[in-house]
């Protein structure tokens, strides 16, 4: 084995075993046109992702034919049904064997199809931990002023993917520490270029959904310094709801008399150290494009300066903690139970209770 093969393996053994139970934007929508098929491979699992021709509806199924053990993804959509490139048989949404070619009388069988939904340009999959097929226990976020058009769509970014954990982003949320060492220093959007004599002051905090077990929020306000001088006014709040296991978080980033700038970042892992990240941003009208790019630059620019610590660190289950860092085992308590097993549907829908 190699020596960085080695690396990664010790720094692997230091995370929580299994992907965690939540919400996954495995696509976006532009990516699965009807009629369209995608090989995915995420979350442990080897999936297809296609889309009805006449229902135009999205699913998601395991990728391999009960059958013979094809590949569903070299298959083809015909009218609402995925059919297998090894012996035609068809598969319908729910994962359900519609027709086999030449054959009236057909077996029951299956393939496992896991819920998903559309939601903001994105296909989203509930993944559990146990790697079964279990009912959502909480639906994709609803975001009032994207869906009534205050926001509107700005772009997307799709960097390379991270060689970093998932629980990472939401165990830096609680790092009260880092923020001025790591980015207190003022850089140009987009690179890690820093602008002289500029810092950040960051005034962080963190807490629980009072209602939603799910969510949890970091919440700081942020304005500039300039050789030792505060200007508050400068500051903005940023407010970052942290929707399940760090698998979707999204910023709302508030500037005083423009309006919000609201953005999702999304992880979904190819490997348990490896995220695709993705980066989809919405804005009030009023906010000039060229401010929104700013903003969401800045943060891409903060972003990239963590990645680096991140691909790097392990995690200590007990960490030598001091006053200055956040509720680091008020978070870890919160992430726990992304980690623990749900009963299993069984294939009419009705939940299997353990044994």
């Amino acid at each position: 084995m190699k020596q960085a093969d080695l690396y990664e393996l010790t720094r692997e053994e230091t995370y929580p075993s299994g992907y965690p139970s939540g919400w996954y934007h495995v696509l976006d929508l532009k990516e699965l046109p009807p009629g369209g098929v995608k090989e995915l491979q995420v979350l442990g699992k080897h999936l297809v992702a296609y889309r009805g021709r006449e229902s135009k509806q999205a699913a998601v199924l395991d990728a391999h034919c009960p059958h013979q053990g094809a590949n569903l993804a070299g298959g083809d959509v015909q009218g609402d049904c995925i059919r297998c490139p090894f012996h035609n048989w068809a598969f319908e949404a729910d994962g359900c064997l519609s027709s086999i070619p030449r054959l009236e009388k057909i077996p029951r069988a299956r393939t496992r199809s896991y819920p998903v939904r559309e939601h903001y340009g994105m296909l989203w999959m509930y993944h559990d931990v146990s790697g079964e097929v279990v009912e959502p226990p909480y639906e994709p976020p609803a975001i009032a002023d994207i869906d009534d058009g205050t926001l509107r769509f700005r772009g997307v970014y799709a960097p390379r993917d991270a060689k970093m954990h998932i629980s990472e982003f939401i165990e830096n949320s609680v790092d009260f520490q880092h923020f001025s060492q790591l980015h207190g220093g003022l850089t140009i959007p987009w690179t890690q270029i820093k602008i002289p004599g500029l810092r950040i002051v960051y005034e962080p905090g963190w807490e629980l959904d009072p209602e939603l077990e799910h969510v949890a929020y970091f919440l700081t306000y942020a304005y500039l310094s300039f050789r030792g001088k505060h200007y508050r006014k400068t500051g903005a709040s940023v407010r970052v709801t942290l929707f399940g296991p760090g698998s979707t978080v999204w910023f709302r980033f508030t500037l005083p008399e423009l309006g919000d700038i609201v953005m999702f970042q999304t992880h979904v892992p190819t490997a348990p150290l490896n995220q695709r990240v993705r980066f989809r941003y919405y804005a009030d009208r009023k906010i000039p494009r060229p401010l929104v790019w700013y903003v969401v630059g800045h943060w891409i620019s903060q972003w990239r300066a963590d990645v680096e610590i991140w691909e790097r660190k392990i995690m200590r289950p007990r960490p030598v903690l001091v006053s200055l860092d956040g509720p680091v085992h008020k978070m870890r308590r919160w992430v726990k139970q992304f980690y623990e097993t749900r009963p299993a549907l069984a294939a009419d829908g009705v939940a299997e209770l353990p044994r």
